[in-house]
């Protein structure tokens, strides 16, 4: 129906957020630029809460289509399904940041692994930003691993930045 009515190639009102049918009205365009600013300014820890439907991956999408667009800045890390344990959490990260190790691997090679990277990473002036989409759904021990991870840094700097996406479930935690 739609298709034929108004001449579109694509169905507009799917449920997988498609980027090309971001709609910049004023709340959006406001999340987006405090992340964007947030970003740049390496402000540690982002939460974007929101209801079910807000748009709330929509937006992540946007954000990490923006940044993978500035590879000679940033380094992405998208974790769409968190329900992970705190070891899955790490080795997810690790997958995102194209560290080959074995799935069996000791919990402090696994962090010393993560950490040489993102080093490696800092080096090169590259900032790190780890996407984690419905975090209330983060079991209570891997946002505990999570923050824990997060103390990974130089004398200067935090070597990576989390943005959270989540219901209003993970304010009440």
């Amino acid at each position: 129906m739609y298709l034929q009515h108004f001449g579109l190639r694509e169905l507009p009102f799917s449920l997988t957020p498609n980027t090309h049918f971001f709609l910049n009205m004023a709340s959006y365009h406001k999340a987006y630029n405090m992340l964007m600013v947030s970003l740049a300014n390496a402000e540690g820890f982002i939460k974007i809460v929101g209801e079910v439907g807000t748009g709330k991956t929509m937006l992540c999408r946007k954000i990490l289509n923006t940044l993978e667009e500035d590879k000679d800045n940033y380094v992405t890390a998208y974790i769409p399904n968190p329900v992970l344990s705190p070891k899955g959490l790490f080795l997810a990260f690790a997958e995102e940041l194209n560290i080959e190790i074995d799935q069996d691997v000791g919990h402090h090679r696994l962090l010393k692994a993560i950490t040489e990277r993102l080093v490696e990473f800092s080096a090169e002036n590259k900032q790190v930003v780890l996407f984690i989409d419905e975090a209330h759904a983060m079991p209570e021990q891997t946002l505990e691993a999570l923050r824990l991870l997060t103390n990974i840094e130089t004398e200067q700097v935090k070597l990576f930045q989390v943005v959270l996406f989540a219901q209003p479930e993970l304010d009440c935690c």
